[in-house]
């Protein structure tokens, strides 16, 4: 039957899946983070070459985008094996996800450049201070805030950068508050994790999974249909 969005259902649907898919998430986790490490350190060892340095970064933060949308594809096949099998083939990103992300990652990054550098045009201090400090939170409440739901939108339903940021606005209108206390509690998980590495190993794959389920329940619940819960848990 047809149910709103809850916020203690989706973290509790999302335990669940790592509960019984902690052995693969965890693997996954762990290889990445390794990718990652190693991957940093090659281009922080190589950061006296300004174009080696360069290339290097740029080649990081696709790698870091592939990974990260892979492990979105991963949490959705996740949810969904109870259905039907999967091959670990399927949870390659498509090279349209990789653009759509990176050119929205880019496109938001450039605006808050653009309106950083404008703000220091400014000559009264507080005026420029205050400008900044909201700026700032602006900024990180869109990429903690909305862009997990973009990304969910990129690689579910294969949107474009534009498209998903206006269906991520849509999907969370009507259940703010409720999605904002989720974000709570990411935050909340994300400073208890940040104390150990092992700590983040851990918190990271279960925040996004937690994100994942918060943004299939909240597609079924804008949907004027009956829902079997069951699909969701």
């Amino acid at each position: 039957m047809y149910h709103p969005f809850s916020v203690a259902e989706t973290i509790k649907t999302a335990w669940n899946v790592l509960k019984k898919n902690f052995a693969t998430i965890t693997v996954y986790s762990v290889i990445a983070f390794a990718i990652v490490f190693i991957s940093g350190f090659l281009v922080f060892y190589f950061d006296d070459d300004a174009i080696i340095s360069s290339v290097g970064f740029i080649v990081l933060l696709i790698e870091i985008t592939f990974i990260f949308l892979a492990f979105i594809k991963l949490g959705f096949k996740l949810m969904d094996k109870a259905y039907y099998d999967f091959d670990f083939s399927e949870i390659i990103p498509k090279f349209r996800m990789l653009v759509s992300y990176l050119t929205l990652l880019v496109l938001v990054s450039t605006l808050a450049v653009f309106a950083t550098h404008l703000i220091e045009n400014i000559n009264v201090l507080n005026v420029k201070n205050f400008l900044n400090f909201i700026l700032g939170l602006v900024v990180q409440f869109f990429f903690l805030f909305y862009f997990p739901i973009c990304t969910c939108f990129i690689v579910d339903d294969a949107s474009g950068p534009l498209e998903s940021l206006a269906q991520s606005f849509h999907l969370i209108r009507g259940n703010f508050l409720k999605y904002f206390l989720i974000f709570i509690v990411i935050e909340a998980l994300m400073m208890l994790g940040a104390i150990t590495i092992v700590g983040l190993i851990l918190v990271i794959p279960f925040v996004n999974i937690i994100l994942i389920v918060a943004y299939r329940k909240l597609v079924y619940s804008h949907l004027d249909v009956d829902d079997d819960i069951a699909e969701t848990n």
